[in-house]
């Protein structure tokens, strides 16, 4: 058992998402996580959250404890960049960026 927990407890990390680009630009977003955890009836349970947020740039999310993270994120305007990366302690894992009016991307980090 305490082979499984470590090996579980091994798939989980922390992550960061920063939104950024032009200051000031709104964006709306839904970013969705993975946790996996021990559980000693079925060895493995994993949950599925999901967040919708929305805000301005600069912005910060904090992702504690997951085995995956994805984000969409969207301009809700048409000038401007939104850039937004996901990192896992300093090390950049994906990004995305765009400039389209309205535009839109998806990042993805998985542990591994």
């Amino acid at each position: 058992m305490d082979m499984i927990k470590s090996t579980v407890a091994g798939l989980t990390v922390n992550y960061t998402i920063e939104v950024g680009g032009t200051e000031g630009l709104n964006f709306s977003g839904r970013y969705v996580v993975l946790t996996t955890e021990y559980d000693p009836v079925n060895l493995v349970a994993s949950n599925e959250l999901s967040y919708d947020v929305s805000g301005s740039v600069p912005a910060q999310y904090t992702v504690v404890n997951a085995t995956s993270v994805s984000g969409m994120f969207q301009k809700k305007d048409e000038e401007g960049t939104l850039e937004v990366k996901i990192l896992k302690g300093e090390e950049l894992i994906d990004s995305a960026n765009t400039s389209d009016a309205w535009g839109a991307v998806l990042v993805t980090a998985v542990n591994q």
